[in-house]
């Protein structure tokens, strides 16, 4: 549908795309009811350890207003699925609604929250229209003018 990079002050911290099956996106496609497939790669262009990332995770749900009780949970999980990130690592993650998400490292599958409830959340990050880098989340929906 969509790709956007994201760099902050001098650094380019990564580069993603969102997929989906019909190359559509609307606000109704992150509802729990919905069963639209959609996949969304992060090609990271630094290193990052996987704490920031999930620290990182935790400062965007907390802007998005998810409760606290709700995600921590989440976090564990992904403490335990994240590896530590290199330059030109890439992160994919498929949206399987009902049935949560799965996360790929390098192509490979890492780990899968069975929850979706936190495909949607984390889904937000980058396509919710309150999300944190408004142009990115433009550039991935096809949105970009």
């Amino acid at each position: 549908m969509g790709s956007a990079k994201l760099s902050v002050v001098f650094w380019d911290i990564y580069q993603s795309t969102l997929y989906s099956d019909d190359g559509t996106f609307t606000s109704d496609d992150l509802l729990l009811e919905s069963h639209k497939p959609l996949a969304l790669n992060i090609h990271y262009l630094r290193d990052i350890e996987a704490d920031e990332l999930i620290e990182a995770t935790a400062d965007e749900w907390d802007k998005l207003g998810v409760e606290k009780a709700t995600y921590q949970p989440w976090l564990k999980q992904l403490g335990a699925i994240w590896p530590d990130i290199q330059e030109n690592d890439e992160l994919l993650f498929v949206l399987k609604q009902a049935e949560g998400g799965i996360f790929y490292f390098n192509q490979s599958e890492i780990g899968r929250v069975a929850s979706a409830e936190f495909a949607k959340q984390f889904l937000r990050i980058w396509l919710d229209p309150q999300s944190s880098y408004p142009k990115l989340r433009n550039k991935l929906i096809g949105q970009a003018k």
